[in-house]
């Protein structure tokens, strides 16, 4: 099975949480499987155990198609990895990810056709705003055959698993339902998101991974912390991949919640006191010394 993340830029944050997914899932790889990073900053992953796929801003841009949508440029990557590796299942991954359960059943489900997302979260019908307002402008409208409607749900794609027989349809189909509903100009959110929910619907048993892969997005600061203390302590005690991968304590990290509700009113009145006690008084280096 190959496994690949998408990371554009130099933004440490979303280097370290990679780091701590990859080491999450090196922890059982077996022969045949590999790891695959594509990214604009390959240097980065030097001596991670992974295998890195460069890519260029130009590349990015040519992804994100005739409507500059940046989203889009998931699909590209997974079409791009389907074209190369045919013979394998695919999963792509989301930094804030991390294997808790058996990367052994996970490769049984695909092995027995099943494609799968993180989680289902619903019908867009029954959700808000601007997905809800996405819904309205393309339901029952017909992309590559297929006429939307209330049998398909939005899955979660910070995990998407693929069958290596369905890989080039699955990428296909995605590509022409997003490339449809940005025609349509519907509003420009989670489109990529429910064209691969739609086509792995119709072209595969979907099922959700959220029984063996975590997805921290609701308390990133509490998981970021840690995955930039286990990348020092291994940097600065010069770990080998190997002693990495084994420092790695998953019943330790299981204790941490992959959601927490934080008050939007404390947040707006922490902003406000900042706003009106802003740090004064700054003082620097000598300039001299700096230039001598």
């Amino acid at each position: 099975m190959n496994i690949f993340y998408m990371i554009f830029g130099e933004q440490p944050v979303h280097h370290v949480q990679a780091y701590l997914s990859i080491r999450t899932f090196q922890k059982q790889l077996e022969t045949d499987d590999c790891i695959f990073v594509m990214t604009t900053h390959p240097e980065l992953y030097k001596g991670s155990g992974v295998e890195t796929i460069p890519v260029t801003d130009e590349i990015i841009n040519e992804w994100k198609g005739d409507k500059d949508f940046f989203w889009r440029v998931k699909i590209k990557a997974i079409e791009y990895m389907a074209n190369h590796f045919p013979n394998d299942h695919l999963m792509y991954l989301d930094t804030d990810t991390i294997l808790y359960g058996s990367l052994k059943v996970l490769k049984e489900r695909l092995d027995a056709g099943y494609g799968m997302m993180h989680l289902n979260e619903g019908h867009p019908s029954s959700m808000k705003t601007k997905t809800l307002r996405m819904w309205k402008q393309v339901a029952a409208h017909t992309y590559g055959g297929i006429t939307l409607g209330l049998q398909h749900d939005m899955y979660n794609a910070g995990v998407v698993a693929i069958p290596r027989d369905k890989l080039k349809e699955v990428s296909c189909l995605a590509l022409t339902l997003c490339d449809g509903m940005l025609n349509d100009e519907a509003e420009r959110i989670v489109i990529e998101q429910y064209s691969l929910s739609i086509a792995l619907y119709e072209l595969t048993n979907l099922k959700v991974a959220e029984d063996l892969i975590g997805h921290y997005w609701g308390n990133k600061s509490d998981w970021v912390s840690m995955a930039s203390n286990l990348m020092v302590n291994a940097y600065m005690k010069g770990l080998s991949v190997q002693e990495a991968v084994a420092a790695i304590d998953l019943e330790k990290l299981c204790k941490t919640p992959v959601f927490v509700h934080r008050s939007s009113t404390a947040r707006r009145l922490k902003k406000r006191i900042d706003s009106c006690f802003k740090a004064k008084h700054h003082k620097y280096l000598f300039g001299s010394a700096m230039q001598g």
